[in-house]
């Protein structure tokens, strides 16, 4: 039982780093859900109430009640949150953030959140920033990269079409954004960390948008024949 306390209050953790956009908040296209999907929502869904049933015997088993767990379990992500912004791992802006995020949430609700982080207004941004550093890597206006992708193409495939390699394109792009970073850095919205992390990803592992497009566009319709 105390096992299984330990690895739910865990999740705070797991969603600091989460909520700090230490995936630098870009992310592909939603894809239709599954029939594995809906399998993983059904174990969530029972996994809740398991998570619900086992914190009020636990509460029962220490000899206290379910509000003051609930007001521990909040202590525990302020004073994990303190313990990252001393640390630099995050901002405290964005510890704020979290922290607002989390207010009413409980150790069975927690782990839903996870992986739903942060504001839109910050992808968006993150997201504009990284769209105009590609265009420049790339040779061309922010409109027009903005043009090829909304036309269903990728990244790679623009920088195939104007013979740019993946490695000189990494390059560019990472000279490009440094100075939008580093501002953020400044402005404390990024702390050097997760400036450094990002970098490190753009780097070597995977480019946003680079494998796939936007969005693919729609098929053209096709003419009926008109009925009598």
């Amino acid at each position: 039982m105390a096992v299984g306390a330990v690895a739910v209050a865990g999740a705070a953790v797991v969603v600091t780093a989460s909520a700090a956009g230490m995936s630098f908040g870009l992310r592909q296209p939603s894809q239709p859900q599954s029939a594995s999907a809906n399998l993983t929502a059904a174990q969530a869904n029972s996994s809740s109430a398991a998570c619900s049933d086992f914190m009020s015997h636990f509460a029962v088993d220490i000899g206290k009640t379910q509000a003051q767990i609930n007001t521990a379990f909040q202590k525990a992500i302020a004073d994990t949150l303190a313990d990252e912004v001393k640390s630099g791992q995050i901002t405290q802006a964005q510890a704020d953030a979290i922290k607002q995020k989390l207010v009413n949430q409980t150790p069975c609700t927690l782990p839903s959140t996870i992986g739903h982080a942060g504001s839109k207004s910050e992808i968006a941004a993150y997201m504009q920033q990284y769209l105009t550093a590609a265009a420049a890597a790339l040779g061309l206006s922010e409109t027009q990269l903005k043009t090829d992708l909304a036309g269903g193409q990728s990244l790679s495939q623009v920088a195939a079409a104007h013979h740019v390699s993946e490695a000189d394109f990494r390059t560019r792009l990472i000279t490009n954004l440094k100075p939008a970073l580093d501002a953020a850095v400044t402005n404390k919205k990024l702390t050097s960390q997760q400036e450094t992390l990002i970098l490190q990803r753009l780097q070597t592992g995977a480019l946003p948008l680079w494998n796939a497009p936007v969005h693919k566009p729609k098929p053209a319709a096709t003419a009926t024949p008109a009925t009598s």
